[in-house]
């Protein structure tokens, strides 16, 4: 595989992008407000369009959770692939002489034009993902300002509408 080849591929974030579209997906599947996955809407737009199936709600938090640290996961794996690929392009570009082919300069250059951007919306996508227990402590505060009032959480419910939940398939 050519160089050029192999940095379409690492820059690639369609199935990173597809996995947030995914989690998006679930958390509005189980009513969620908008608010509690910002990080991942966020995460969504800087990778970029995808294609993803509806998900069904998610049966607890833990499964959200979950979810985010899969997804942190992967952002991050995909960022060193990235950064590991940029740093041998450099070493390449870096050994360049009279004899190296023009076109294999070509493609190097054209490597890293592909890259960086990819770094960046990967960065970007991560550091929101990154934000989401603050988020999330932000929405469960809420929770926690309705039980400290005396009030209570619907048992086997939806807190943000208050609707019960379907039965776990």
């Amino acid at each position: 595989m050519s160089i050029l080849n192999t940095a379409i591929a690492v820059a690639d974030t369609e199935q990173q992008a597809a996995n947030a579209l995914f989690i998006k997906s679930r958390c509005e599947a189980t009513g969620m407000e908008p608010a509690s996955y910002r990080c991942v809407i966020g995460a969504m737009v800087r990778l970029g369009d995808a294609v993803a199936s509806r998900g069904p709600a998610w049966r607890n938090d833990h499964e959200f959770v979950g979810a985010l640290l899969d997804l942190e996961c992967n952002l991050f794996t995909k960022l060193q692939q990235i950064n590991r690929l940029i740093r041998q392009i450099n070493v390449a570009i870096a050994q360049i002489n009279e004899y190296t082919p023009l076109e294999h300069i070509d493609a190097l250059y054209a490597s890293l034009d592909l890259l960086h951007p990819a770094a960046s919306h990967v960065t970007a996508a991560l550091n929101r993902v990154i934000a989401a227990p603050e988020e999330l402590a932000e929405t469960y505060a809420a929770c926690y300002r309705h039980v400290r009032a005396g009030k209570k959480l619907p048992y086997d419910g939806r807190f943000i509408s208050g609707e019960i939940a379907p039965p776990a398939a």
